[in-house]
């Protein structure tokens, strides 16, 4: 989750639509020194297949007046129906649970 946690936050846009990780790689291209807050913890590849279906997922979320929509257990069902894809109840909840840390970290 901390891996989450931190590809959240650099992905996260200011008011004018420009990433965090945006702005730090244009500070590593103008210095040639790579800003500390690009790396992050190491990818988790054991549960790669729970991270490709939170990104799978939030990728056709919905958005509101005050940013993006949670997803639903109803959108999780349609989903795996739809790509032939089962997670397990435990698995379900690691990717509503990363859903949470996302939208926490772009709207908070």
């Amino acid at each position: 989750m901390e891996y989450a946690e931190h590809e959240f936050k650099l992905s996260k846009t200011d008011k004018d639509g420009v990433s965090a990780r945006d702005h730090l790689e244009q500070i590593e291209r103008q210095t040639g020194k790579r800003p500390k807050e690009l790396d992050g913890p190491q990818f988790p590849t054991v549960i790669s297949y729970i991270w490709s279906a939170f990104c799978s997922l939030s990728g056709t979320r919905s958005a509101g007046f005050s940013g993006p929509n949670p997803l639903s257990y109803t959108e999780v069902k349609a989903w795996m129906e739809l790509t032939q894809t089962y997670l397990n109840p435990e698995e379900v909840k690691a990717v509503m649970k990363l859903d949470n840390m996302y939208l926490r970290t772009q709207n908070g």
